[in-house]
């Protein structure tokens, strides 16, 4: 065969194999665990973010390929797709150049976001490495954040998302607590109010709401759960204490007006049920870990310096920790309450606003819960809300005959009353007797009358009624009266 003929015949030979369709696309998914460093420096996994799978162009336009979730142990699996990269010519290979990019935000049920943003209300997000010309099957993307600039971002977006799922798991039926916006910047202490407001806030104007998280707080749970609270408040009620000047000074026991230490104090009491601990701490925690200041709002009392630890309504930490003794089940002094979470939420986000803890009061005595029990958590943070028992109708005189005891001469049930506590949680004493021959004795809730043998006469005993922090008096007179006469009756016999 002569030269030409080779050649010709290699030309066809090319053409055909040139206009012969690709090889059939194979299938391809991506997976993985994005991982970053918490507050204690420790690698953990990112719960409940948004993750997306693109396909990088050199074209500059990176197709977005595929959304979904990262589950409650960090890890996301994209569904599988075909493995061409259609619009890239000039890829030999035609396989897709995958990556993936996680989105602090997350669509909690179904519909309500907790983005963490910059200034710019930009969304934090991550990227990994590129996976070029991805095999068919599965690419893994597990990956460890790289950005330690950006790290408090991903701290504050799970702290919004523990404080959205704790309501939700301890509320029955489940209560939505809302969307929650947080924004951020690395180094940036301050926000709109600068320099008169240097500090983490929660803003309702124009542009919110949001709670701004200051750079010098970024090391609190409980700060950033403490705005969520706030947050969390207004979307259930639509109040706010916004035009409150003196409340922006607050402190944990500084002397405010009663609305601004009820939306302080829920604020504070938030944190110490999501973060699990009685301590409200100004760092890591919980109670001071690593020396961080900090303050046990389950550990004040009645007997404390007034100058630093004021008592009542109109402080903070007074209403958060008898929120927090309202909740708890671990009881000193006046508390004896274990309600849980579930009965506080109920009032909080369902029915009238409450403007103060006065008002959350009032809630709870028409909700159905018990009085009794809760007047004394409330107390033991030295609020007192508390009445008095008493006797009404009084305590009846008695009557009785000489040498003749009467076992239960007086039912106290039917004569105690008290706003928050039934017959039951009221203890009886006698406080006062005039005359001991007269026998008179408490058994439990019943008066025992039992007059020394041949002893006439009068005597005056006062009755203490106590509901386990106040007492109620009333006095009643017995007669032990000598018997007038017998009578017989005849005997009529046939």
């Amino acid at each position: 065969m002569k030269r030409l003929d080779l050649f010709i015949v290699a030309i066809v030979i090319i053409a055909l194999f040139s206009n012969q369709p690709a090889s059939a696309a194979g299938q391809v998914t991506a997976q993985g665990t994005f991982r970053y460093y918490d507050r204690n420096s420790t690698q953990v996994s990112s719960r409940y973010m948004n993750v997306y799978l693109y396909d990088h162009d050199l074209s500059g336009y990176d197709d977005l390929l595929a959304t979904t979730t990262s589950n409650a142990q960090g890890f996301f699996q994209f569904i599988s797709l075909t493995n061409d990269d259609a619009d890239d010519p000039t890829d030999p290979d035609r396989r897709l150049d995958l990556y993936v990019v996680w989105e602090a935000d997350y669509a909690d049920n179904g519909s309500n976001h907790h983005p963490v943003t910059n200034f710019s209300n930009q969304i934090y997000k991550w990227q990994s490495t590129t996976h070029t010309n991805a095999p068919d099957g599965t690419a893994d993307f597990t990956s460890v954040e790289v950005e330690p600039n950006k790290r408090p971002a991903m701290w504050i977006f799970q702290d919004l998302r523990n404080a959205w799922e704790y309501i939700r798991i301890h509320t029955s039926p489940q209560f939505d607590p809302g969307s929650v916006t947080a924004k951020w910047e690395d180094t940036r202490d301050c926000f709109l109010f600068e320099p008169f407001l240097c500090s983490s806030f929660f803003y309702v104007g124009a542009g919110g709401p949001f709670i701004f998280i200051s750079n010098q707080n970024i090391n609190s749970l409980d700060t950033i759960v403490h705005e969520t609270g706030h947050h969390f408040m207004y979307n259930a009620t639509d109040w706010w204490l916004w035009g409150d000047i003196g409340c922006y000074e607050h402190n944990l026991f500084s002397e405010e007006y009663p609305d601004c230490a009820w939306s302080e104090g829920w604020a504070d009491f938030l944190p110490l049920t999501v973060n699990g601990d009685p301590c409200y701490d100004f760092g890591i925690g919980p109670c001071g870990a690593g020396s961080d200041p900090y303050e046990n709002l389950e550990t004040h009392t009645w007997n404390e310096n007034q100058s630093l630890y004021p008592n009542g309504d109109g402080v903070e930490g007074r209403v958060a920790g008898a929120l927090y003794d309202l909740f708890d089940n671990v009881n000193e002094g006046y508390d004896s309450a274990a309600f849980g979470f579930d009965p506080i939420a109920d009032i909080v986000f369902h029915g009238a606003v409450e403007g103060t803890f006065s008002l959350f009061w009032s809630g709870w005595k028409t909700s159905g819960q018990n009085k009794h029990n809760a007047v004394r958590a409330i107390h033991q943070n030295t609020i007192d809300y508390d009445t008095a028992p008493r006797f009404d109708p009084p305590l009846p005189d008695r009557i009785v005959l000489q040498n003749s005891p009467w076992i239960h001469a007086i039912e106290l049930w039917d004569y105690s009353n008290d706003d928050e506590s039934v017959d039951a949680e009221l203890s009886f004493y006698i406080n006062y007797v005039s005359d001991t021959h007269c026998g008179i004795g408490v058994d439990n809730h019943w008066i025992n009358i039992n007059p020394q043998t041949g002893w006439l006469g009068v005597c005056d005993a006062t009755i203490r009624v106590n509901d386990s922090i106040y007492s109620g008096y009333d006095t009643f007179r017995v007669t032990v009266a000598p018997v007038a006469a017998r009578r017989y009756l005849p005997i009529i016999m046939r």
